[in-house]
């Protein structure tokens, strides 16, 4: 049995592809914007808003825990297509 590649792109558009590994979007294609208590989560390659986060802390900060669980679900609703309709590339 032929092992399948996995496709390291996912391409929403055109001029829009995200990567399929976690490390590269976490580090590359998202951040947070903190704003007071409310903590939004953009892509940095288009205008567009994933997720707003209200903190509970006084520093307005999301914990990185929490954090790092809102980014892998972010992702992981990017390549099931729930923020753009898309194909995988390599």
């Amino acid at each position: 049995m032929k092992q399948t590649e996995k496709k390291p792109w996912f391409r929403i558009n055109k001029d829009v592809e995200y990567s399929t590994s976690f490390k590269f979007f976490r580090e590359n294609q998202i951040r947070i914007v903190n704003n007071g208590t409310i903590n939004d989560f953009v892509s940095r390659i288009e205008a567009k808003k994933f997720h707003t986060v209200k903190s509970v802390f006084s520093n307005g900060e999301v914990p990185q825990p929490d954090a790092d669980l809102m980014l892998m679900i972010i992702h992981k609703e990017i390549l099931a297509g729930k923020h753009g309709k898309g194909t995988f590339v390599k």
